[in-house]
């Protein structure tokens, strides 16, 4: 009888043969129709019931060939790890006796036994026998001869032997397992755990009561999953109930694979039926979610659904802002890479939808990806996979998309998440410290004695990783905690940037603060407290070999910067005595003198954060200064440095006001001159005793009376403007001097027009003439 044998995670299609699982009483035959009877159930994927009458046979004749090596791969089916290892050892172990048919046992090995090297190679991968296992399917490969050009034992050979090699090595992850208990976990398969907070669960498992299940009618030998809901109470899940509502939990199909969007509002899950072809068809079905009922369940659409041609399940939402889903799933329809793939597809505010594509990038092999689960948070698609290396089976991979919207690289989520047992339906909690996934490992419930039998629900958290400490002001360090704080944890990503993990404002009373952190993980703690500055320290997991708690004490220091500089003459050094005074500047227009000192020749101010200030510098024969401080958005710096230089004062020094210019001929400023005359109306702010003169001067172009007329209205147009800013009459006097001051001369020696030189004359200048005595 031709045999194969498929390694398939039952939960996946939320289906299962129960034939399969169920033991006959073997009743005393001869040894050739008890092979036919294991065959039967064998070809059947029965894989229980074939061992035992395999058993019966080994039992009566240990050299049996044919009846140990098939026991062995029913155990592998039955993923009895640790029994097939035993039998396959006892098969390569016979050897052929003196009247063996030499001819006949070769025969055999070639058309019966021919993939036992690479089976016994994969159960040794799982059982963590890894050298021997290379060494197998090393030996497998260079002897096997593939059927045609389909038959891909060679490359799954290889694959097993890139995951031995890998599992020599693989990631630790720093978390602790438990079975989800008793009142979720029968001896069947629990599948597709989806907590919503901390104390609801959702899963799907087999109709029934106990380790006894419920066959609908018209399911031949075939019992049906339900989706079911527990609570926690204290540290333990309730037993589960089954959702109540018949569009959710059909009678006559099999549902699962729950998920909710980010709002709560929406629930994706699958329903599969059984096909004549005994394939198990598969759909998604969305749902309705408010106060606590199912309504409105549709059947999504085709292409997404595709009637009676390929399986689509095992949905997990990523929310978008702007309320639309994107949702991946599983399937095996055309277009993938092979096996089972991750696709996606969009459902767009107004409900219509989009798609489905599969992933690009490194994600999706030639073997199966399964149970996706997109955590929005870490902004990572983790799933699991038999198609890349691993540790044996299904292993949980994770990866995030790239800018180009494919897929990254694919890392190992590492032991002990991933064992050589199937790992699947991983999922991580909202503050990234526990989750679910299922698994065959030891641990989960023995099904008729195979501790590896059964897919339960497990329950991981992290190693217990803390921070705690207090918050004190600086410099009393010893007056006790400062209360009324506030503690944000932020997690700190590769590239810099913060995202707020948890929050911590039950402890303002006491100025305590205590977060829970993941392992190998970076984070910030900010304390932040009305009249402080907010305080930013790092905290770090990495490199912790162990659970522990790091205790963390925060200094703050109140909402002040230091603000200092050196007061300094302008090409010269340092100048005492200056006067400097801090002024704040509120957002009416309103000012307010804040400090006032004397240089030494430095000076210092402490200043309140967001706010706009600005420095005035004066000295008795200098030039006063004013320079702009905003102590808005400047981080974690609690010292901001401003040196100021000052200029000489001198008094009947001329100071040339470059590029103010008129209209031609006449005394109209134009606006860029106005640009210019601003600078000298903020020297006459700063310098309120000033009194100058200003003065225009004209080339030679013209007779000289119409030049003086012209340079005096140019000057009185220019005190005009700065009058008009609100610069007083009495402290500027306006003179024209025409042409009678020329710069350079207008002509050239010998006696021709010269334009540079005349454009150097035409020229707006102030002098400071006198300091009124009241100024002060």
């Amino acid at each position: 009888m031709k045999k194969t044998l498929t390694l398939t995670v039952f939960a996946f299609l939320l289906s299962i043969n129960f034939a399969f699982a169920q033991i006959h009483q073997v009743a005393s035959k001869n040894h050739n129709t008890e092979l036919k009877i294991g065959d039967k159930f064998y070809a059947e994927s029965s894989y229980y019931t074939a061992a035992e009458y395999y058993k019966d046979v080994v039992r009566q004749d240990s050299t049996n060939r044919y009846g140990t090596f098939w026991l062995a791969m029913s155990l592998v089916g039955a993923r009895d790890y640790e029994g097939a290892e035993t039998f396959f050892r006892k098969f390569y172990a016979i050897q052929p006796g003196a009247k063996t048919n030499k001819k006949k046992w070769a025969e055999e090995d070639a058309k019966l036994f021919n993939t036992g090297g690479y089976w016994f190679g994969t159960v040794l991968h799982r059982n963590g026998k890894y050298d021997e296992a290379i060494e197998k399917l090393n030996k497998f490969s260079g002897s096997y001869t593939p059927k045609d050009d389909k038959d891909n034992f060679k490359k799954l050979a290889a694959l097993e032997i890139a995951g031995c090699e890998f599992s020599k090595t693989a990631p630790k992850a720093k978390v602790k397992i438990f079975n989800a208990g008793a009142g979720i976990n029968k001896a069947y398969t629990e599948a597709s755990p989806f907590g919503v907070g901390e104390t609801e669960l959702y899963y799907a498992s087999l109709k029934g009561e106990g380790d006894k299940l419920i066959f609908e009618q018209g399911q031949k030998y075939k019992a049906v999953y339900q989706i079911m809901q527990s609570t926690k109470e204290g540290e333990t899940w309730s037993k589960g109930t089954a959702v109540s509502n018949e569009d959710i939990n059909d009678p006559q199909l099999s549902s699962g694979n729950g998920t909710f969007n980010k709002e709560g509002n929406r629930f994706y899950f699958t329903k599969c039926m059984e096909m004549d072809d005994d394939r198990s068809l598969c759909n998604l079905f969305v749902a309705d979610y408010s106060n606590g009922k199912f309504s409105n369940v549709a059947r999504l659409p085709e292409p997404i659904n595709e009637k009676e041609k390929s399986t689509s399940t095992q949905p997990t939402v990523k929310t978008s802002e702007d309320g639309m889903d994107l949702v991946y799933f599983v399937s095996d329809r055309e277009g993938g890479t092979g096996g089972d793939d991750i696709w996606y597809f969009i459902r767009t505010q107004s409900g219509e939808f989009k798609g489905p594509k599969i992933l690009k990038g490194g994600i999706n092999t030639t073997g199966d990806e399964r149970t996706p689960y997109y955590d929005d948070s870490l902004k990572t698609l983790y799933f699991s996979s038999n198609g890349h290396p691993g540790l044996g089976g299904f292993d949980v991979f994770k990866s995030t998309e790239n800018a180009d919207l494919s897929w990254g690289e694919v890392g190992h989520v590492g032991y002990p998440v991933s064992t050589g047992a199937d790992d699947l339906y991983y999922s991580r909690s909202t503050d990234q410290t526990n989750g679910f996934l299922v698994s065959n490992r030891e641990g989960s419930v023995s099904l008729n004695g195979i501790k590896t039998a059964s897919d339960d629900v497990f329950y991981w958290t992290n190693f217990r990783y803390a921070v705690q400490g207090m918050a004190f002001k600086e410099g009393d360090t010893e007056g006790g905690a400062m209360k009324g704080a506030t503690f944000n944890l932020y997690r700190k990503l590769e590239d810099g940037t913060k995202v707020l993990v948890a929050s911590d404002s039950l402890h303002k009373d006491d100025g305590n603060y205590f977060f829970k952190l993941n392992p190998e993980t970076d984070y910030v703690v900010e304390v932040v407290r009305d009249g402080f500055q907010p305080k930013l320290e790092n905290v770090t997991t990495k490199g912790l070999p162990g659970e522990d708690t790091i205790n963390n004490n925060i200094v703050i220091r109140k909402a002040m910067y230091t603000v200092k500089g050196l007061i300094s003459e302008e090409g010269k050094g340092a100048l005492a005595d200056a006067n400097v005074e801090l002024i704040e500047v509120f957002p009416n227009g309103m000012e307010k003198t804040v400090y006032y000192m004397k240089s030494n020749p430095n000076y210092v101010f402490d200043v309140e954060m967001n706010r706009n200030f600005k420095i005035v510098v004066k000295k008795d024969g200098y030039f006063a200064k004013t320079v702009d401080l905003s102590t808005s958005n400047l981080g974690t710096i609690d010292t901001i440095t401003k040196d100021i230089s000052i200029a000489k004062l001198e008094l009947n020094k001329t100071y040339t006001l470059q590029n103010v210019l008129y209209e031609f001929g006449k005394s109209t400023l134009t606006e860029n001159s106005k640009a210019v005359l601003d600078n000298l109306y903020q020297i006459m702010v700063e310098n309120a005793a000033f009194i100058i003169e200003l003065s225009s001067h004209t080339d030679a172009i013209g007779s000289d009376a119409a030049n003086m007329k012209l340079s005096q209205a140019r000057a009185e147009s220019c005190v005009s403007y700065l009058i008009s800013k609100g610069i007083t009459k009495d402290r500027m006097v306006a003179k024209g001097y025409g042409e009678s001051l020329p710069k350079v001369p207008n002509m050239t020696e010998d006696g021709k027009d010269d334009p540079a030189g005349r454009a150097v004359n035409r020229r707006t200048e102030f002098k400071i003439t006198g300091i009124k005595k009241t100024a002060e």
